[in-house]
């Protein structure tokens, strides 16, 4: 194929996806190391690429519905002619996004595409179960890219290395001493049970005198932390819960030796930036969902007698595959971790 000089990537929605698309992104700048990559991506999640260094330009482009969304993709449409992109890649099967390239002139449309789709060059999903990280690399492998690296890693600036010291005492930025518990998540069905978090931190801050906790998650989260932070009841427990934007967030991770959480974007930002992290599965597959950052990853799930995964955002029964993972097997995987050191 002709070497593409204008590329656009119409970015996925969440935090986790966006992360994944990244040994993607990295392909194209290894393949084409002299072309112009712009990221379309929703505003909530535009600064998760703002460290990638392969990525040349943001557009922050929403993914709302109306009048003001059709006004925002004429104005969309108008940027994208202007800029004159002459391939595009769809990450996930999306007829409004394939019709807005086809309008602003974009020739080459290589993406998964759905029924009706305009792309030109369509990747067909896949049939077999498959981690979104190489469901995503088949885009590129249909255009001839020999894919050498499949791990997702997210760099961390200075500036928010400094404002998180700040955030953190002095003497909680010891990279041997904090664990990072993330309670929260988008939906109630992949939660760990918050009672679970506040006794696996009791007894790891009861086990390991030299370790400290920092309680992390979104704005929506903070009421649960405080709740968390609360029956915590310890001054060796710390909670920025809505404190940070996303890269302090990341830098927050960078200091910590370990991370434990359901699935979650946090799971994945922390794994991206090479911690170490615990993740609770229960309705979701970690096979399809996974950490798959730079950072060591350990998965704990359970076998139970129900159809998991299942991606039932509400349960019916009572969140079993959740409620099965004990804290002591979440605490002896952090002993093994960290040694079973004496208090």
């Amino acid at each position: 194929m002709e070497k593409p000089k204008r590329i656009l990537i119409f970015e996925l929605n969440w935090l986790g996806d966006i992360l994944f698309s990244f040994p993607f992104i990295k392909a194209l700048r290894g393949a084409f190391p002299s072309a112009y990559i712009t990221c379309a991506v929703v505003p909530r999640y535009a600064e998760l690429l703002k460290n990638n260094t392969c990525v040349d330009k943001i557009y922050e482009l929403s993914d709302g519905n109306g009048v003001l969304s059709l006004l925002e993709k004429l104005k969309f449409i108008f940027f994208l002619r202007k800029e004159r992109f002459d391939t595009c890649f769809l990450l996930k099967p999306s007829r409004n996004k394939s019709f807005v390239a086809l309008c602003a002139g974009i020739k080459r449309r290589i993406g998964f595409g759905g029924k009706k789709s305009f792309l030109t060059e369509e990747v067909k999903l896949p049939l077999k179960e498959m981690h979104r990280v190489f469901q995503i690399l088949l885009i590129a492998k249909s255009i001839g890219i020999d894919v050498t690296d499949d791990k997702y890693e997210y760099c961390v600036n200075i500036e928010d290395s400094k404002c998180v010291n700040e955030l953190l005492n002095a003497d909680t930025c010891d990279n041997n001493a904090l664990i990072a518990i993330n309670p929260g998540g988008n939906w109630p069905a992949k939660r760990w049970p918050a009672k679970n978090f506040v006794l696996l931190a009791k007894k790891i801050l009861t086990q390991f005198s030299n370790v400290k906790i920092v309680i992390t998650g979104a704005k929506k989260d903070k009421l649960l932390a405080e709740d968390v932070a609360r029956e915590i009841g310890s001054e060796r427990c710390c909670n920025l819960a809505g404190c940070t934007k996303l890269n302090e967030l990341a830098s927050v991770f960078s200091k910590c030796a370990l991370m434990i959480s359901s699935d979650s974007g946090p799971l994945h930002l922390a794994s991206a930036v090479g911690t170490v992290t615990i993740g609770i599965f229960g309705p979701t597959s970690h096979k399809i969902t996974g950490p798959m950052g730079v950072g060591r990853s350990i998965v704990i799930r359970e076998d139970i007698d129900c159809k998991i995964p299942c991606y039932e955002e509400h349960c019916m029964k009572d969140y079993i595959c959740m409620e099965k993972v004990t804290v002591d097997k979440v605490f002896n995987t952090v002993c093994d971790l960290f040694g079973r050191g004496a208090k």
